[in-house]
């Protein structure tokens, strides 16, 4: 008989943004037989369990696991894959092992190692916020969200449409994409960006040494373009570490655009100036209505 998620015990490795709002998801619309918390944190555990976020928890990774038919690991990157090769005596035979990081490559080449029968999937929510953390957790995170499949040649249909059907569940829609094509978009769409909005935030800051007044004048068109450069500097450190190639030939693009509006700016070019910024304009404009076409109600 094919397991159903109302069947499932789903153990999500990581209290933080990601898994707890996860965890929120799964127990308040109770969508599985049980939801299981791990983290470092006795704390945290125990205001999941007070909160309802999850049935029970444990700070021990090997005994969270054990006995799950669907392990989330919901860690930066380089631990998810350390916690990859750690698990695999402890797994259930058949069990579903998921991350939820922002680059696969390696993480699909971790999961190659996985004892015989584990199902592994790598995934990847495009959901989160500039904040991290348990408190920053909040019920309907991915509604709406495109949730990235990456099943890996070992992985049955069974499994990837049980996953699927959790994805959907919580409100997203789930994308079949190949990890490396999924690492050179995600470069463009979300580690560049942070990158930008980084370097962004750096040239004010250097600005204000000689004009401390920029920050009085900063409004909203700063607060957009730098937000994500809030967010939690040792999670991007992973992401950036593990898709070194693809954010490098995005930087080179973004840098030789810069350059190029530069030297138009310089030269008094002001009709290929508005042609090019024209261009953009019904580029992000074009984007943005199909972003909100394919919105969905929250659940």
């Amino acid at each position: 008989m094919t397991l159903q998620l109302a069947d499932c015990r789903v153990a999500v490795a990581g209290m933080g943004l990601i898994g707890a709002s996860l965890c929120m998801d799964l127990s308040r619309h109770q969508l599985c037989r049980e939801v299981r918390g791990i983290s470092r944190s006795s704390t945290t555990i125990a205001r999941a369990i007070e909160l309802g976020v999850v049935d029970q928890g444990t700070t021990s990774l090997l005994t969270g696991v054990t006995g799950a038919d669907i392990v989330v690991l919901a860690a930066p990157v380089r631990i998810a894959i350390r916690q990859l090769q750690a698990i695999g005596p402890s797994l259930k035979p058949n069990a579903i092992v998921v991350d939820v990081g922002s680059t696969s490559a390696e993480v699909v080449q971790t999961m190659e190692a996985l004892p015989p029968g584990i199902q592994p999937l790598a995934t990847h929510p495009m959901a989160g916020k500039e904040t991290s953390g348990f408190n920053a957790a909040e019920p309907g995170l991915y509604a709406n969200a495109t949730w990235v499949l990456t099943p890996l040649a070992r992985t049955s249909e069974a499994a990837i449409a049980l996953f699927a059907e959790l994805v959907v569940a919580v409100g997203a829609h789930p994308v079949r994409m190949e990890a490396l094509k999924h690492d050179r978009v995600v470069a463009a769409i979300s580690h560049l960006p942070f990158l930008v909005s980084s370097a962004l935030v750096q040239t004010v800051v250097s600005q204000g040494d000689r004009d401390p007044e920029v920050w009085d004048l900063a409004a909203g068109g700063f607060r957009d373009t730098s937000r994500v450069a809030a967010s939690e500097a040792s999670m991007f450190l992973d992401i950036l570490m593990t898709n070194k190639e693809n954010v490098g030939a995005c930087l080179d693009l973004f840098i030789a655009h810069i350059q190029s509006l530069r030297a138009l700016i310089e030269r008094d070019e002001e009709d290929r100036l508005v042609e090019i910024l024209s261009h953009n304009r019904r580029a992000r404009r074009d984007w943005h209505a199909q972003y909100e076409a394919r919105r969905r109600p929250a659940i």
